[in-house]
């Protein structure tokens, strides 16, 4: 299994976990691909996605930057192989190299299988609700 970084020319990667996950045709994926602040990620087996994640780069009003994951999913055949686990370390080192502060998401309060992921790889449950996680990625006390 192989987790890749979706640039400009991935269309077909992207179109590829669009369908699979959204069961959505979309005609143009450039300005997904374009936008400064969308960032997405796929992993593959033998050339095929079976997971993906995605998300958003984000300026907060008090002055800094953070992400927010706003989907990661796997096959439900490839589950149980740490493919969530390795999206979502990938997402998360993505944004420790730029910098980001932190990194954020919701996930639904019965899904008691990836707020384990969550948890196990260093998010901590929010304060304002009961399905959000946070990490905290530049050693910054939390706010």
């Amino acid at each position: 299994m192989r987790v890749h970084l979706l640039t400009a020319e991935d269309h077909r990667l992207l179109d590829a976990a669009v369908r699979k996950f959204r069961d959505v045709v979309v005609e143009d994926h450039a300005p997904f691909l374009a936008d400064p602040a969308a960032v997405a990620f796929v992993a593959l087996e033998d050339g095929e996605v079976v997971g993906w994640a995605w998300g958003c780069r984000q300026r907060h009003a008090c002055g800094y930057s953070q992400v927010q994951l706003y989907e990661i999913g796997v096959v439900e055949q490839a589950r149980g192989r740490g493919i969530g686990r390795a999206l979502l370390t990938a997402f998360r080192e993505h944004a420790v190299r730029e910098g980001h502060r932190r990194m954020w998401l919701f996930t639904d309060e019965g899904n008691h299988a990836a707020k384990a992921l969550y948890e196990a790889a260093g998010g901590r449950p929010s304060s304002h609700d009961d399905a959000g996680y946070w990490w905290q990625l530049d050693g910054a006390a939390a706010r």
